[in-house]
């Protein structure tokens, strides 16, 4: 390929932020289109791109010196194919690539699919071409022709160059980023030898351990062009697992991580430690010691050990936009997967570890934490909602760890199915049992209609205005200074229109039409509304509980439902919490499941040992989403009933001075 020639037009797409940019070069063009005369194959390229521009951004012409620019695009590049065609007949494919600048490595096929000129190639020269530049393997995968033309010479270019062919199939079939690209694979072109395709990639050297981890969590009903063997899945998952203990074992990286504590000689309820980017979390064990009644432990769940927020959501899933935006764009992602954020894997091991501490307390203190969960469904639900029909059977204490989780997962199945049969009719009929299914805890109703306020269709517009850290209007150019998001740039500074350019100024003028943002006339401030905090909640929860609000906040959400901003749902968990618990229990719902309760309700491995410490921790993974859902449904009871919740308090500290001390070092404490 030749030299990069910046001055040639590349039609970007009308959206692109650069897509103006040849305009004035394209008038040049046009201006001549009738008398020029292309003589290379850069300049046929470009006259197409001129005509890509024309058809695509009509705008950027009008009021020009000259008209007609679409008759004078045409023109130009029926000159393009022509030349194209000559190019061909006279030299090979080969031949005719060399001579493509830089700048026109995608959009030299874009011509050659828009002229037609596939059936000009000779089939040797144009497997001899993939041979020498593999990286075209991409591009030319995008067009059903020469996948058609050329179906032997593309399938022997794929097996002949591994590491090209692997990343190209990987990035468009699994890859959530790539995978609106086309992959037009030869039909000639098996599993079987796909397979073979990967399994060269992962014994390489050179292999990529975000492709070999897209392999061993392979979206097999999202990608049905290609199916990984059992042999590729288990060796790309051993490759991956060498690649991180290589890539970190010398001390590369970041360490985070969680702990937890249960202190004897500390009286507060919770504290916390924090050490580099690791944190301890403390619990009193004189409180935990003291109250030990069911009912206590329950709460203590709730209220000390922090299952649910104060909005009365899970605390482990995941949240949509809880990642910095440059953060979510690292790494390659899996259509399909469960996103395992840093702050994801930080809440959701925290409460594995506090579900582990505070059984085996309970247990060294004679009590139990199974038999507290036993208690509300055996005997509080029916005592407190007048609800016959829970039960619940958890494992005994000696049995091996590997029996309690074959146990449990039945058990939360249990619980699951009668709270929907509730649901469903008013009451628990034992007859309706084999008739309930739950393939997912999305399909769980609410007992009394909208219970939650979610992203409508018009959110993310709204939303990424106000709380992204990508939004252009986070930063002030003039004053050099920058907030995580627009919306504290206008609660922590005095900002006015004035303070952004002209190209930021419509944004402005949505967010001030939608009222998300209030213009103050006396001195032009800008800030945020009532409408723009109930966005906050839901950006950074994924959900907003009704039930919690007064009047004047319900309002609100029914006016930007009304606009399509949010939405209604009237499930029992949220569509995160969900998600949340889909992942951990099943294994069709993501790519990356967890699958806790398909591993050992199948034969998925041998067990040499049923009292191993990953079965362990698998048990207390097992019995935190139990608790979670037993959090949730007898909140939901509570809720359409009116009844339960907390009688009286115990005066007793809550916060150690620990708590208060992080949050003034990390600056949150007001």
């Amino acid at each position: 390929m030749r030299d990069f020639d910046e001055k040639r037009v590349v039609y970007y797409g009308r959206n692109d932020y650069a897509a103006g940019v040849h305009r004035d070069r394209c008038l040049s063009v046009l201006a001549s289109a009738e008398i020029v005369d292309l003589t290379s194959i850069n300049e046929a390229i470009e006259a197409h791109q001129i005509k890509l521009t024309v058809e695509g951004i009509p705008e950027l012409f009008l009021g020009q010196s000259i008209e007609d620019h679409p008759r004078r695009a045409t023109i130009l590049f029926s000159k393009a194919c022509r030349l194209a065609s000559s190019e061909l007949e006279n030299k090979s494919i080969g031949e005719v690539y060399d001579q493509v600048e830089l700048q026109y490595g995608k959009e030299f096929w874009e011509l050659m699919e828009a002229c037609g000129a596939w059936q000009k190639m000779k089939s040797p020269d144009f497997e001899k071409l993939l041979m020498d530049h593999p990286e075209c393997l991409g591009m030319v995968l995008q067009y059903k022709k020469p996948v058609e033309c050329f179906a032997d010479e593309i399938k022997r270019a794929l097996i002949n160059n591994p590491r090209y062919s692997a990343e190209l199939i990987v990035g468009r079939l699994a890859a959530e980023e790539t995978s609106e690209k086309a992959l037009n694979l030869p039909q000639n072109l098996g599993n079987s030898e796909i397979d073979g395709i990967m399994l060269s990639y992962i014994n390489s050297e050179t292999a990529n351990p975000n492709y070999v981890s897209a392999l061993r969590n392979w979206p097999s009903g999202k990608a049905a062009r290609y199916n990984p063997s059992p042999e590729v899945r288990v060796k790309a998952k051993r490759q991956y697992d060498k690649s991180m203990d290589d890539l970190f074992r010398n001390g590369t990286g970041l360490r985070y991580g969680t702990g937890v504590v249960i202190d004897m000689r500390q009286n507060a309820c919770m504290g916390v430690t924090r050490e580099g980017f690791s944190l301890t979390h403390s619990f009193s064990g004189r409180w935990l010691k003291k109250y030990m009644d069911p009912a206590t432990v329950m709460n203590n769940l709730i209220y000390v050990f922090d299952f649910v927020d104060s909005h009365g959501l899970m605390q482990a899933p995941a949240r949509k936009h809880e990642e910095h935006g440059i953060m979510a764009t690292l790494g390659m992602h899996v259509k399909g997967e469960y996103r395992e954020t840093t702050g994801f894997k930080m809440r959701s091991g925290l409460t594995y570890l506090e579900t582990m501490a505070y059984a085996n307390f309970l247990e060294t203190n004679g009590g139990r934490l199974e038999s507290a969960i036993e208690w509300v469904y055996n005997q509080y639900f029916a005592e407190e909602f007048d609800i016959t029909g829970f039960s619940l059977a958890l494992p005994s204490e000696k049995a091996t760890w590997l029996d309690k989780c074959k146990a449990i997962g039945p058990e939360i199945e249990r619980a699951v199915k009668a709270y929907s049969l509730y649901s469903k009719y008013g009451v628990i009929d034992d007859e309706y049992f084999p008739h309930e299914s739950m393939r997912s805890f999305s399909s769980l109703t609410a007992l009394d209609g909208k219970k939650y306020a979610i992203a409508g269709s018009s959110f993310e517009r709204f939303g990424s205005l106000l709380f992204s850290d990508q939004c252009m209007l986070s930063y002030l150019h003039a004053e050099m200074i920058s907030e995580s998001s627009f919306y504290e740039m206008m609660v922590n500074h005095h900002v006015t229109r004035g303070d952004y350019p002209e190209y930021l100024q419509p944004n402005l003028n949505e967010l001030i039409k939608n009222e998300f943002v209030i213009e103050h006339d006396e001195n032009g401030r800008l800030e945020p509304t009532d409408y723009a905090v109930c966005l906050k909640i839901i950006w950074e929860h994924d959900a907003l509980p009704l039930f919690r609000l007064g009047k004047r906040d319900l309002e609100i959400v029914e006016s930007l439902a009304s606009r399509h901003t949010i939405s209604y749902c009237d499930k029992l968990f949220a569509p995160f919490e969900s998600d949340y618990l889909d992942y951990m229990f099943n294994d069709a719902s993501f790519s990356n499941s967890a699958g806790l309760r398909n591993r050992y309700d199948h034969a998925n491995s041998s067990i040499d040992d049923p009292q191993a410490d990953d079965i362990r921790a698998d048990y207390f993974k097992l019995l935190s989403l139990l608790i979670a859902i037993t959090l949730k449904i007898n909140e939901e009871l509570m809720r359409k009933s009116g009844l339960g919740g907390l009688d009286s308090f115990v005066d007793w500290p809550y916060y150690d001075e620990s708590v208060f001390r992080l949050a003034r070092e990390l600056g949150l404490a007001k």
